[in-house]
């Protein structure tokens, strides 16, 4: 009877708690084991995290100041005053090239600077929009034609007619663009290009 007692099979229960226990104490003996391991890639997750969050703490940051220069530089050229509106979105386009106002702020500030008959600086924001910014068609378009009005503005027609003829191609279907084919045609007359100015015409 005492032999049939101590040859008891264990049950399904007691096997499944046995292995559990056996996967706790393994665990445990490896934490233990490796201590320095597991601290140091508990402590590198948590750099991370603090890293990750960070970074997009910054980057909140960033985008809030960007937006308050934009918004800024919008009351100074309401109030028609260009210098201080122009100061305003260069800081934007200097220290948040990156922000979703960027690129409108370059535009506003090649505008404000072509009408402060800054055209070297002007030139420069035109470009910089084309090349880093140009997500939008009209402004696109729209900077095409500034750059051209800054060449015809030192004399340089058959530059703006080509710059004028740009805009008109990277917005053919924009409320401007007969504006700017109209200006391209003057410019190709004034550079003494009959022929151009036909075909545009």
């Amino acid at each position: 009877m005492a032999t049939a007692h101590a040859q008891r099979r264990m049950t399904k229960h007691e096997l499944k708690e046995d292995a559990f226990l056996n996967v706790v104490i393994s665990g445990r003996e490896w934490i233990i084991n490796n201590m320095q391991k597991t601290l140091i890639v508990g402590g590198g997750i948590l750099v991370l995290i603090a890293g990750v969050w960070g970074f997009y703490a910054w980057r909140a940051g960033q985008e809030a100041e960007a937006q308050k220069l934009f918004g800024q530089g919008g009351v100074e050229m309401r109030s028609d005053n260009g210098p201080a509106a122009i100061a305003q979105f260069q800081r934007l386009i200097d220290d948040h090239s990156g922000s979703s106002v960027a690129g409108m702020g370059c535009f506003q500030l090649a505008q404000l600077q072509f009408r402060e008959r800054s055209f070297d600086d002007a030139r420069v924001n035109y470009q910089r929009y084309i090349d880093s910014y140009g997500s939008d068609p009209m402004l696109v378009a729209a900077s095409w034609a500034g750059l051209g009005a800054v060449d015809e503005q030192a004399g340089f027609y058959a530059e703006a007619m080509e710059k004028f003829v740009k805009g008109v191609d990277a917005d053919k279907t924009g409320f401007n663009s007969a504006e700017y084919l109209r200006r391209a045609i003057r410019c190709a007359v004034d550079a003494n290009n009959p022929a151009r100015a036909l075909e545009l015409f």
